[in-house]
């Protein structure tokens, strides 16, 4: 009985929706393409080539030589295995 007991207990945890999360680094980067792809984030600024992209506190901040703008990212819980979801709220641009 206990040779089933382990494996049935490793199948329960490995179908949590912690371990659906991605990496850090594929989640950050999930989030960067969906930034660099959104319109407002390029008319923001200005159409310009980005130099930086930082993280901040609620998200990131990206900069060109002469504009940024501050993008927060609101991340949703899944109520299913899978990655998690979010959603972009996108400042306004600032330019000198």
């Amino acid at each position: 009985m206990k040779r089933f007991a382990i494996p049935a207990i490793i199948g329960l945890a490995a179908a949590t929706p912690v371990s659906a999360a991605l990496s850090g680094y594929w989640d950050s980067s999930k989030v960067i393409h969906a930034i660099l792809g959104n319109e407002r984030v390029a008319d923001a600024l200005r159409q310009q080539p980005i130099e930086s992209i930082i993280s901040i506190e609620n998200g990131y901040q990206i900069a060109t030589q002469d504009c940024q703008v501050e993008v927060q990212v609101s991340r949703i819980a899944p109520d299913r295995p899978g990655p998690a979801r979010f959603s972009l709220q996108i400042g306004p641009g600032q330019c000198s």
